[in-house]
């Protein structure tokens, strides 16, 4: 596999994958919880309170606001990821640190204006509240993703032993491109000679896989996001993204016309379905086409 230089610079997508935003939001809440709770009696300035007393309504407050605040940004986070498909590490990073300063602003206002709990000045408040929830935010921030990463890369680099791994049964020569494909537990599932692979489709949270077996096209169904192909598997000079929904092996298409819904790629083996090129990929799929 070869590791693509955007991963160095895009967000990885396990980061941004509902079930890990979810998590991210109830552990750091819950650290958050816990910090502000034990910072409180250290400081002059805090009014974090659990209890029956008036400051416990302002607590309630702050941190069920916080938490449907975090929980709305991942969500529209995930959307916009997704919208746009590529998602720099910087925006990531800078949209975590927006998320800290935001809350930090709200802790302000609830301090300065409905609890006045202390009478210094306004821009002291906001100052160490700004330290505090950047320590008790961008702790579990860190923690967890990088937990979240290592388990992406255990979870795709290990080949599980298995004997439900399928492949086309062929003797490879030395020096001979492999294509392995793992599901989304990280266990081999398909392991198909590059030369006989002709396109992956996507469908729902499923690929299907179309290559040639003894001789004639078989198909193998894994559950693997079609995202995980394309940064471990795609190679500008073979397989390539076409459409949202396929991955082809450029060196099996033999024709490619351009009809009034944009370019249409045929296979040189007979009785595989056409597969259409989208606009964003139309001028990558010629330029490949044309060298090949």
């Amino acid at each position: 596999m070869k590791l693509r230089k955007n991963l160095v610079t895009q967000v990885p997508e396990c980061l941004t994958e509902p079930f890990s935003q979810a998590r991210n939001v109830i552990v750091s809440t819950l650290f958050a919880l816990v910090f502000l709770t034990a910072y409180t009696p250290f400081s002059d300035t805090s009014w974090f309170q659990l209890g029956t007393n008036s400051r416990f309504v302002g607590t309630v407050a702050f941190v069920g606001i916080g938490t449907f605040f975090l929980a709305c940004s991942r969500v529209l986070m995930t959307y916009s990821v997704r919208r746009r498909r590529h998602f720099a590490m910087w925006a990531y990073l800078l949209w975590l640190f927006l998320e800290i300063v935001v809350i930090a602003a709200f802790h302000t206002y609830l301090s300065y204006f409905l609890v006045k709990a202390t009478t210094y000045s306004l821009a002291y408040i906001f100052g160490k509240s700004l330290l505090i929830t950047f320590i008790a935010l961008a702790v579990p921030y860190t923690i967890i993703d990088l937990i979240i990463i290592l388990q992406d890369t255990r979870r795709k680099l290990t080949l599980t032993k298995s004997d439900t791994v399928e492949s086309d049964d062929e003797v490879l020569p030395a020096h001979t491109e492999i294509i392995n494909l793992m599901d989304n537990n990280g266990n081999l599932k398909l392991s198909v000679k590059l030369d006989n692979l002709y396109y992956i489709k996507a469908e729902d949270n499923y690929i299907n896989v179309y290559y040639q077996r003894n001789g004639s096209i078989a198909s193998y169904m894994l559950r693997c996001k079609m995202k995980t192909i394309e940064d471990n598997c795609v190679d500008s000079s073979s397989l390539m993204r076409c459409h949202r929904s396929y991955i082809v092996n450029i060196k099996k298409v033999s024709v490619l016309h351009n009809e009034a819904d944009g370019f249409i790629i045929d296979f040189e083996k007979v009785g595989l379905d056409s597969i259409p090129v989208s606009k964003t990929y139309s001028q990558k799929v010629l330029e490949a086409f044309n060298k090949k």
